[in-house]
């Protein structure tokens, strides 16, 4: 099965931007002045954060990521088998807003037991099954605020890079292009000892491979993830396919973006615990 194959390529970089990052970089403004900074910064940190500036712009711009208020999107998670043939798909259906500065999601879930629904507001998290409300203890209770803030995480990039507490390095890689390292504060990601590396190519402001290695855990359960297809709506970009291969670079899980619609109304009731 070629499940790339009907995938958009990655929209057309704007103009130089990964060049122009890259001389902000080195130390200089495009005109060749150096730039004025308030905050002194190591030559790493500099770097990481120029790579991901290209990012952003390309992408569509800061202004793109704070015009959205709402979203709603479907997330798929793919399981493939060894000989490359899928084995098992979940969707999950994601509404998502952003309240008061805190950002709030819904996730529905159908399972073989029902349709289960998460719900984390920020400062409250529960879930449901079949409209029942479940328990703390239940998984799918414990792993609401868990997967309520990875939704957005991956839908959100590149700017939630840039989210206070997120730390970023980069340096140049031996084998060309550029490597990020991303680390966490204390109480910030989904575990703040995630470790993730963003991998770029020379003169490409979109990072060809993610890797990263859960907290707690060695260089051998590094996940290995391939980025292939973009989609526009408005001036928002995002990746449709996120591809995880194993050290042979056989396909093992896939996770998709599709169905996206950017600032729907959505009811404050669906982000009410039942029985409130």
């Amino acid at each position: 099965m070629n499940h790339r194959a009907r995938l958009p390529r990655r929209p057309a970089a704007r103009g130089s931007v990964l060049a122009l990052a890259l001389a902000a970089a080195a130390g200089c403004a495009p005109d060749g002045s150096s730039p004025a900074t308030s905050i002194a910064l190591e030559p790493d940190q500099v770097l990481a954060d120029s790579l991901i500036g290209a990012w952003v712009a390309a992408a569509g711009g800061m202004e793109a990521w704070q015009d959205i208020e709402s979203a709603r999107y479907t997330i798929t998670t793919v399981w493939y088998d060894s000989t490359g043939g899928i084995r098992r798909m979940r969707p999950r259906r994601v509404e998502y807003r952003k309240m008061d500065g805190v950002e709030q999601t819904r996730i529905e879930r159908p399972e073989a037991e029902g349709l289960y629904v998460q719900t984390f507001t920020g400062s409250e998290m529960w879930a449901t099954l079949n409209e029942r409300l479940l328990e703390p203890g239940i998984r799918a209770w414990d792993e609401s605020e868990y997967v309520g803030r990875d939704v957005v995480y991956w839908f959100g990039l590149p700017y939630k890079l840039l989210d206070p507490g997120v730390n970023r390095r980069a340096g140049a890689r031996d084998e060309g292009g550029y490597e990020v390292r991303i680390t966490f504060g204390d109480g910030v990601g989904l575990q703040s000892g995630d470790r993730y590396f963003y991998y770029f190519l020379d003169d490409d402001p979109w990072p060809e491979q993610v890797h990263y290695i859960s907290q707690g855990r060695g260089e051998e359960s590094r996940a290995r993830m391939y980025w292939d297809g973009y989609r526009t709506v408005g001036d928002f970009t995002y990746v449709i396919s996120r591809l995880y291969r194993d050290t042979e670079m056989n396909p093992t899980r896939e996770l998709r973006h599709d169905d996206v619609e950017l600032n729907p109304v959505l009811s404050d009731s669906i982000f009410r615990r039942p029985g409130s």
